[in-house]
């Protein structure tokens, strides 16, 4: 008798510390739920109704009067963040994004801001205006993300080329998964434009050297895949999509950590040598960054003092830069 009077005691103990839910307070959970779901969606219908567009142009046309929107100083660009790859991986990631609001000069300026005026809304009533702001920014950061991969350390790089071809990328993007088949897009007129347009600027910046195609590829490939994998519909179930779309996100991210820590690039790794109080790491990191710059599998004298040289000028240009 004493034990279950124990059992009972304990039931009822439960009891109290885990209260049995009425219909009546399941209902008021169900509208409390309901009502937070209705709240964020009206809030992303108020936020697509955002003209996004036009705020980026505004942007531009700001970021070009903070500088000078005739012929900006490389201290002005410097200064608003303009893409060098090599500040990136020393600390200033948000170049990667600001440099998508500048440009070098007027025509620079007039000539992206047409592109984008002429392009940005009917794709932005296409996929929403939220989504045209992720794309915008995404396609920028893969255009970054390219230059900073692929381009020497030392180049800077500005303008918003990188995010317009991710729009382009996009629109191919959008019509490749509407159609019936892989290339049934080419039927329109409207996607045969797009490419026309692309391959003639592509061309245009293969024989003028201060247009950097590695942005404008950059920027194409990562609008397409973010659009095809993540903001378009299909006419069909793709049983495939869940495992591109891990893929794509982990290539991006793989590729983002490389250019915040480009271990393999000599610059990173003189600024790592410089930062460490360890001789002999100091060493170790000089010698690595000797072979890197010499793209050799041993250091040479030449290379170090190639090495000493290369940094030596760009300190001190980002020491005038700074001054001014």
């Amino acid at each position: 008798p004493g034990g279950g009077g124990r059992s009972q005691d304990a039931a009822d103990f439960r009891r109290e510390l885990v209260p049995r839910a009425s219909p009546g307070s399941l209902l008021a959970f169900a509208a409390t739920s309901a009502a937070g779901r209705f709240e964020v969606k009206d809030l992303m219908q108020q936020a697509d109704e955002v003209p996004v567009t036009l705020l980026v142009a505004l942007a531009y046309v700001t970021m070009a009067f903070l500088t000078d929107p005739i012929s900006p100083a490389n201290q002005q660009l410097h200064q608003y963040g303009w893409l060098l790859p090599t500040l990136v991986s020393d600390g200033e990631p948000w170049r990667l994004l600001s440099s998508a609001f500048l440009h070098g000069g007027w025509m620079h300026l007039a000539f992206n801001t047409y592109a984008l005026l002429s392009t940005g809304p009917a794709l932005e009533r296409t996929i929403g205006s939220v989504r045209m702001a992720i794309l915008y920014l995404v396609a920028a950061l893969g255009g970054s993300i390219a230059v900073c991969v692929i381009n020497g350390p030392l180049g800077p790089v500005v303008g918003g080329s990188g995010a317009l071809f991710g729009m382009f990328g996009a629109i191919l993007a959008w019509q490749m998964r509407q159609a019936n088949s892989a290339l049934g897009f080419l039927n329109y007129d409207g996607p045969r434009r797009i490419m026309w347009l692309i391959a003639i600027n592509l061309a245009i910046g293969m024989f003028l050297p201060f247009i950097s195609n590695t942005a404008h590829v950059g920027g194409l490939l990562t609008g397409f895949g973010f659009t095809f994998l993540f903001l378009s519909k299909s006419n069909k179930t793709d049983h495939w999509l869940p495992a591109w779309r891990i893929a794509f996100a982990a290539l991006l991210a793989t590729l983002l950590m490389h250019t915040l820590r480009p271990t393999t690039r000599w610059d990173w790794l003189w600024h790592q040598a410089q930062a460490t109080n360890d001789m002999q790491r100091r060493s170790d990191l000089l010698e690595a960054a000797a072979m890197s710059y010499g793209n050799s599998n041993t250091p040479t004298a030449a290379a170090a003092r190639g090495l000493e040289f290369s940094m030596a000028k760009l300190q001190r240009s980002l020491d005038e830069l700074n001054e001014r």
